[in-house]
């Protein structure tokens, strides 16, 4: 009876053990081809114009059964810029702007994962610009995470895994020395980022 009691404990132990360790989160790595990075501005208080970086990766740390341990790092190749003038983007990739030559990448790492809804979030982290970091907030919405939508009608994306967020955020350029032409052109600038990453 002893012997029994004595195996039943550790059995229980050793379920309380596995109950209570963290889950190994995923690796997931970023869909070039169906994500995109906007940001926009006011123009002399006469419209909204907006840019996107064209090249940029990242790569998630994420499991559905626990999204807010979750983390994100982003790496963004500031020479990608494009707003659709090729002049303006010219200038902003000069040490005017962007600097694109002495900073070639703007990176966000993320910090931690705060849950705000039942698919949404709040995303924090370090924003690093021109050689400045300072913290950051994403709001985050968590927008699907399972085999690919498209596996049912095309058997090269059985068995393949992904998941897609949307995110924006709100920062003061100023804050990171890009103060050219403020206040005329804002200083606020709105980021939206859409992003799909794949399981690896």
């Amino acid at each position: 009876m002893r012997r029994l009691l004595s195996t039943a404990c550790a059995l229980a132990a050793a379920t309380l053990v596995v109950a209570t360790s963290p889950v190994r989160a995923d690796t997931w790595v970023l869909d070039k081809q169906h994500s995109e990075i906007r940001f926009s501005w006011d123009h002399l208080g006469l419209s909204r114009k907006s840019g996107r970086f064209l090249d940029f990766d990242a790569t998630l740390e994420f499991t559905p059964t626990d999204p807010v341990a979750g983390s994100v790092e982003v790496t963004i190749k500031v020479a990608s810029l494009q707003t659709g003038v090729k002049a303006l983007d010219d200038h902003l990739r000069t040490p005017d702007f962007f600097n694109a030559a002495a900073h070639p990448a703007i990176s966000f790492k993320s910090t931690g994962v705060h849950k705000t809804g039942e698919r949404t979030g709040e995303v924090t982290g370090e924003l690093t610009m021109l050689g400045v970091t300072r913290p950051v907030a994403l709001s985050a919405t968590w927008n699907f995470t399972g085999e690919y939508p498209l596996s049912s009608i095309n058997p090269v994306y059985i068995g393949k895994w992904v998941s897609g967020f949307s995110a924006t955020t709100r920062i003061r350029r100023s804050e990171w020395g890009l103060k050219r032409a403020t206040p005329l052109v804002s200083d606020e600038i709105d980021i939206v980022l859409e992003v799909e990453f794949l399981r690896r």
